[in-house]
């Protein structure tokens, strides 16, 4: 019970019939973390564990991630947000065809992801999101879309080089 820093030793002591006392000093006696530690760690891994998946791809590329809140983080110096798209499906009858839909993010932000369906990251900087709401075909198709449609934005997806270079690995 020890090893999850998660439960207070207060809760073990409980279920085991000691003093909380005694499972401090047997903590400190097994090399285990003390008491402010423990809570400490345990917030860490439950903040990880709830971080969202552009934070966790970008840290498993090597890039420096500093969570602010639930959807944004500093990644390499870049204040950034997650958000989601969604398919929507544009025109009438025959010319009816299914595309992204991105909104623009409220609030700072220097880039701003967004989780695309089939689980890519469309990573735009601030100055390509002068949009209210805008779709866009994430694939190549002969229907380009309508005149307000960004097309180039195909591009900018899984574009990791707008964080600028991970840090080299110890």
């Amino acid at each position: 019970m020890l090893e999850r820093n998660c439960i207070t030793h207060a809760e073990i002591a409980r279920r085991i019939g000691l003093t909380r006392e005694r499972v401090r000093q047997l903590a400190l006696q097994m090399g285990f973390a003390a008491g402010r530690s423990r809570h400490a760690i345990c917030r860490m891994e439950r903040r990880r564990k709830a971080m969202p998946e552009f934070f966790v791809q970008a840290q498993k590329r090597g890039f420096e991630v500093e969570l602010l809140g639930t959807r944004n983080a500093y990644i390499n110096g870049k204040l950034c947000i997650q958000r989601k798209a969604c398919w929507h499906d544009v025109g009438r009858g025959e010319y009816k065809y299914t595309y992204l839909s991105i909104r623009q993010p409220g609030g700072r932000f220097d880039i701003c992801a967004w989780k695309l369906p089939d689980g890519r990251f469309l990573i735009l900087p601030k100055k390509l999101t002068g949009f209210r709401q805008t779709t866009f075909n994430p694939e190549e198709s002969e229907h380009l879309g309508t005149a307000s449609s960004s097309h180039y934005y195909r591009q900018h997806i899984e574009r990791w080089s707008l964080l600028g270079r991970p840090r080299r690995s110890k």
